[in-house]
């Protein structure tokens, strides 16, 4: 009696355990495809912020927040010109690595400025059905102490935009280049550039503000049911046991 029942012991611990893989690995999936919304950690447990336009659609003109603009200076020195430099919002950021200014005689950093700008004002969207999805961003850097523009350099540019953007375009002076994006979290695209100018980010189609799922209950959604077939699992077997003793106590 005491085998058929560790038996059927194990029978259950096996099935448990099987139900609890094919779920964990639904569940990847899931997160994976797409079928679960799913946010970078480095982005917080909440939503992205509103977007804060320069000028706001209709939709956003009573709650829209200005957008900030960004100044910094990085360090010019032998082992090179890493730094970064943000708009206040996150908006929009400058990385520069160790390589990514040329050193000149004499300077000792680099100064980097971040303005916002209303992309309707510099120029038509790209064509092909493409629209504005953020607000554009004249980038520029300046050496010090001398106050020369930098006229050649590799950085990366990275953009926010509201809902539906999928590339960051740069101005040429007469229309927009596409820049090669990658996204970079949630809402967010980074690119590439040898040079700086006038950034903003676009796609095809319209949108509003999706609505973020908050990835504390995207794990509570994973977790509980894991928990709960394992309290099961334990209570069955708890079961098992006492159901055991009292066989054994009978038999005494």
């Amino acid at each position: 009696m005491r085998t058929r029942r560790w038996h059927a012991t194990g029978a259950l611990l096996l099935t448990g355990l099987g139900v609890v893989g094919v779920y964990l690995i639904i569940a990847g999936v899931s997160f994976r495809k797409g079928l679960l919304p799913a946010a970078p950690v480095l982005d917080g447990l909440g939503p992205p912020a509103p977007y804060q336009w320069v000028k706001p659609p209709p939709d956003r003109a009573r709650d829209n927040k200005p957008p900030g603009r960004g100044e910094g200076t990085v360090p010019l020195t032998s082992l090179g010109s890493s730094g970064s430099v943000s708009t206040p919002d996150g908006q929009a950021q400058v990385l520069l690595d160790n390589n990514s200014v040329p050193p000149q005689p004499g300077q000792t950093s680099v100064k980097i400025t971040i303005d916002p700008l209303d992309p309707n004002t510099v120029g038509l969207p790209p064509p092909g059905g493409f629209h504005y999805d953020s607000n554009a961003y004249r980038v520029a850097a300046v050496y010090g102490p001398s106050n020369q523009p930098v006229g050649k350099l590799s950085a990366v540019v990275v953009v926010s935009y509201a809902t539906f953007a999928d590339r960051i375009i740069r101005w040429n002076g007469s229309s927009w280049d596409s820049l090669p994006s990658t996204p970079a979290g949630q809402n967010q695209l980074f690119a590439t550039t040898d040079k700086l100018g006038i950034f903003a980010a676009a796609g095809i189609g319209h949108g509003t503000a999706a609505k973020q799922t908050s990835p504390v209950l995207l794990v509570a959604l994973i977790v509980v049911p894991f928990v709960l077939i394992a309290v099961v699992l334990v209570l069955v077997l708890k079961r098992t046991k006492g159901s055991g003793r009292q066989g054994s106590a009978r038999r005494r």
